[in-house]
């Protein structure tokens, strides 16, 4: 079957929130994580100041179901969509939702590929995405080759 990907980014309805965003985000990735385990689908979640950023990719049918499902969240609003198309590979393979939050600028001043997420109050394009997004897979990469060697 064919793998496809999908990014966007959208928003945040802070006035969409029930907890505080500690504990929302740790609610929502539970269930994010439980859902993507039974659809087959991997990804990322970035918090980035007043939006997310994510990228879900699997087989067609789930990961637009989910990108539907997104689309419906009130908590979220401003969609737009960064990437969709097929996929040759995984950029998540192992990750039923990555989550790094770099709403501390600290991440981005280290790494200029994740500078774009922060800097631009308009459009991401697919490129500055495909680098934020490479930046995070190739760190999870190299934890999965240490952790390898250590047989952990």
């Amino acid at each position: 079957m064919e793998l496809y990907r999908a990014c966007y980014r959208s928003k945040i309805r802070w006035d969409e929130m029930r907890l505080a965003l500690p504990d929302e985000i740790d609610r929502t990735l539970l269930r994010i994580r439980r859902i993507n385990r039974k659809a087959g689908v991997t990804g990322a979640l970035l918090l980035v100041d007043q939006h997310i950023v994510q990228v879900l990719e699997g087989h067609t049918g789930p990961v637009l179901d989910t990108v539907y499902c997104v689309m419906n969240d009130p908590r979220l609003e401003n969609i737009e969509g960064i990437i969709h198309e097929p996929a040759d590979y995984r950029m998540f393979p192992n990750s039923l939702m990555f989550f790094r939050d770099l709403t501390d600028g600290l991440a981005a001043a280290k790494h200029p590929v994740l500078r774009p997420l922060l800097d631009h109050p308009g459009e991401v394009t697919r490129d500055e995405a495909y680098l934020a997004l490479s930046h995070f897979a190739c760190e999870l990469q190299e934890g999965r080759l240490t952790n390898d060697m250590l047989m952990i």
